[in-house]
């Protein structure tokens, strides 16, 4: 399939997806065959699409995030020292469909106001989450991706943003735990001299 038809698809196909999901439209009585028989006559192209497009069990679990948050962070400068400790706010929504979730951060680091933004999505194709990270305390971008454990309740994610010192990349591990659906704990793992340390802990809890 040439690339524009692709797009013309996708563009067709969003509208509908999307209205699908939130619950705007549902089939009328005796549609339900011939939305049946149209999908059958979709194009393995097609159908990949409505895959890759249709939120998925993922976004479920990323629904469950949705609310307003206290947090309390703690953050360590190498391992064994003392840790900073601030507490901040969180508001966590879901837009274009439910298809992201959009955190924004308020707070304190280091004396100073505090504001971050994170995106986070599950990619369908991939099976993978993704997440991306931005806030005031620089201006670089973090961006990290990852499994989520159906057993354990965990995601695990590898990353990396830019190290200011050095001006190279820094690699991170980050883990997602949400022991029940008021409780969330992030903690961020980072390499020091060749072993790792928690360089970051972020409790949430449910307004």
């Amino acid at each position: 399939m040439k690339l524009l038809n692709v797009l013309l698809f996708m563009f067709i196909f969003s509208a509908v997806l999307v209205a699908q999901y939130e619950g705007e439209k549902k089939p009328m009585k005796g549609q339900e065959k011939g939305m049946a028989q149209e999908q059958q006559e979709m194009t393995p192209e097609m159908k990949a699409w409505m895959e890759f497009m249709q939120p998925s069990w993922g976004h479920e679990l990323l629904a469950g995030m949705v609310g307003e948050w206290k947090t309390t962070s703690k953050f360590w400068a190498e391992p064994g020292a003392d840790p900073e400790i601030t507490n901040g706010n969180a508001e966590a929504k879901l837009i274009l469909g439910g298809r992201y979730l959009e955190e924004k951060h308020t707070g304190t680091a280091m004396g100073m106001p505090f504001e971050g933004y994170n995106l986070m999505g599950f990619d369908n194709a991939k099976q993978e989450f993704v997440n991306v990270w931005i806030d005031n305390m620089g201006t670089g971008i973090s961006m990290a991706s990852g499994k989520y454990d159906k057993k354990y309740k965990t995601y695990t994610m590898y990353g990396s943003m830019t190290d200011p010192m050095t001006k190279k990349e820094m690699k991170f591990k980050q883990i997602v735990k949400a022991p029940d659906k008021d409780t969330q704990v992030l903690e961020m793992f980072m390499d020091h001299d060749g072993k790792e340390f928690r360089a970051m802990e972020i409790i949430f809890k449910r307004r």
